[in-house]
C-alpha cells in the first residue's frame, strides 16, 4: 500500500513539471516571434511620395529692373555770374512755383542803372532842346529869317538823339533783367534735393546751384525686350517697389532698341500717393508660355546622377512580396524604388519642370532620397500631390 501510494504522488509530481517546462517554451516561441516582427518591420524604411501630375505648358516668370524717376529733374542756376547774396531753402524742404530759392549780390546792376537813367535824362533833355529850336527856327523859315541848313542840321541831331535815348532803354531793360535774374525762382513745386552753392561764394554763370524734384505723382522707367512689347499694350500692370506692389499705367513706349541692353524702354505713371523715393528700383513681372507637357516636381525629389543627368526615384505600382523565411507574418504593402532620368526644363528656387520616361500618377519620392539607393524597397506614405499645390488653374506658379 505504501509503495502504490508513493509511485502516484512522483507521477503527479513529473507531470506538474512537464507542464510548466512546455508553457516555458510556448512563452520563449512566442517572443521569438514577436522579435521576428520587429526585426522585419525596422529593416524596411518609410518613404513620403506623391503622385504626379501632367501639364501641357509651363509658364517662366521674368522680371526686369527700372527705377523710378521725378516727372521733372531740375538742376537749377543763375544766368549770370555773380556773388551769392542770400539762401532761402535748404536740402529737402519743399517748395512752391515761384518761391525764391536764392539770390545774387546786385550792388553793381543798381550803379550801372542809376548810371543809364541818368543817360536817358540828358538825352531827354537834348531832345526837349531840339524840339523847341526847330519849332522856332520854322517859325522863323516862313518870315524867310532862316535858311533850310540850319533847319536840316537840327533835325539830323533830333534823330540821333532819339536813336540814343532807344539805345539808354534798351541797355537800361537788359540791366533789368539782370536784377530779375539775380533772383532764382522755383520753376515748379517740388523738393530740393540738393544744394551746390554757399553764402558769399562765387558763382559761375550755369553752374547747378539746387536740384530739384517736381513733387507728385512719380514714373518708372524700364527697359524690356521687344518680343514682350505686344503683350504689354491693353493691359493693367503692377511694379513691385520695395516689397510693394504699385499698379502703374503705360504712358509711352520707346521704338528704338538701346544698343547696350538691347531692350525698349518703358515710361510708367504711378498714382500720386504712392510712397516711393526718386531712384528707387523698380521691378516688373512679365510671364512667358511655354507649351512643352512635363510636370512640375519639388526640388528636394530630384538627386544628381551620372554625367551630369538628373534623377528621381519613382515607385514600383506592384506589390512586392517579402522573402521571410520560417515565417508566416502578414506584413504591409511594399514598394520597390526606381531611378529615372528627368530632364529639368524650368527650376524655380523650390521646384523644377520636368521630363523624362514618366507617366500621369505615378508615385515618386518627394524628399528625403538621400536615404534610398535604386532598387531598395520601402514602405510608403502618400501626400497631396505636389502638382496641385505649386502650379493653379492656369498653370501658373504660385508661391511654394
Amino acid at each position: 500500500m505504501f509503495r502504490k501510494s508513493y509511485f502516484s504522488v512522483s507521477h503527479i509530481k513529473a507531470a506538474q513539471w512537464i507542464s510548466i517546462l512546455l508553457i516555458m517554451l510556448t512563452l520563449q516561441a512566442c517572443s521569438e516571434v514577436v522579435a521576428d516582427e520587429t526585426q522585419v518591420a525596422s529593416q524596411y524604411l518609410q518613404a513620403s511620395s506623391e503622385h504626379l501630375t501632367q501639364q501641357d505648358s509651363y509658364q517662366v516668370e521674368n522680371k526686369f529692373v527700372g527705377k523710378v524717376i521725378a516727372k521733372q529733374d531740375a538742376n537749377l542756376g543763375f544766368e549770370f555770374a555773380g556773388i551769392i547774396k542770400t539762401l532761402h531753402v535748404i536740402e529737402g524742404q519743399q517748395v512752391k512755383k515761384g518761391q525764391l530759392l536764392a539770390e545774387l549780390n546786385t550792388q553793381l546792376l543798381l550803379i550801372e542803372r542809376n548810371q543809364l537813367e541818368a543817360q536817358l535824362q540828358q538825352a531827354e533833355a537834348e531832345f526837349d532842346l531840339i524840339e523847341a529850336n526847330l519849332k522856332r527856327l520854322s517859325s522863323l523859315s516862313k518870315r524867310g529869317f532862316t535858311s533850310e541848313q540850319n533847319i536840316d542840321e537840327l533835325t539830323s541831331k533830333k534823330r540821333v538823339i532819339t536813336a540814343n535815348i532807344r539805345s539808354t532803354l534798351s541797355s537800361l531793360e537788359a540791366s533789368q533783367y539782370r536784377i530779375d535774374k539775380s533772383k532764382l525762382l522755383a520753376p515748379f513745386d517740388g523738393i530740393v534735393s540738393s544744394r551746390q552753392i554757399a553764402q558769399g561764394e562765387v558763382i559761375a554763370a550755369g553752374a547747378t546751384a539746387f536740384r530739384l524734384l517736381q513733387t507728385g505723382a512719380s514714373e518708372v522707367t524700364i527697359g524690356v525686350p521687344a518680343s514682350f512689347i505686344r503683350q504689354l499694350k491693353g493691359k493693367d500692370h503692377q511694379v513691385e517697389i520695395a516689397g510693394v506692389n504699385y499698379p502703374v499705367r503705360l504712358l509711352s513706349m520707346g521704338n528704338e532698341v538701346d544698343t547696350v541692353t538691347r531692350t525698349i524702354s518703358l515710361r510708367f505713371a504711378l498714382a500720386d500717393n504712392s510712397a516711393v523715393y526718386n531712384g528707387q528700383l523698380a521691378y516688373l513681372a512679365l510671364s512667358q508660355e511655354y507649351q512643352q507637357v512635363g510636370y512640375w516636381i519639388p526640388l528636394s525629389a530630384i538627386t544628381d546622377g551620372v554625367r551630369g543627368m538628373w534623377n528621381i526615384y519613382t515607385l514600383d505600382q506592384d506589390l512586392v512580396q517579402r522573402d521571410l523565411k520560417n515565417t508566416t507574418v502578414d506584413n504591409p504593402a511594399l514598394f520597390q524604388l526606381k531611378s529615372t532620368t528627368v530632364t529639368i526644363l524650368h527650376a524655380t528656387e523650390t521646384a523644377a519642370y520636368v521630363q523624362g520616361d514618366l507617366k500621369s500618377n505615378q508615385a515618386y519620392v518627394n524628399t528625403g532620397i538621400h536615404r534610398f539607393v535604386p532598387g531598395q524597397k520601402v514602405t510608403v506614405s502618400h501626400q497631396q500631390a505636389f502638382a496641385n499645390q505649386a502650379v493653379d488653374k492656369n498653370g501658373l506658379e504660385n508661391q511654394l
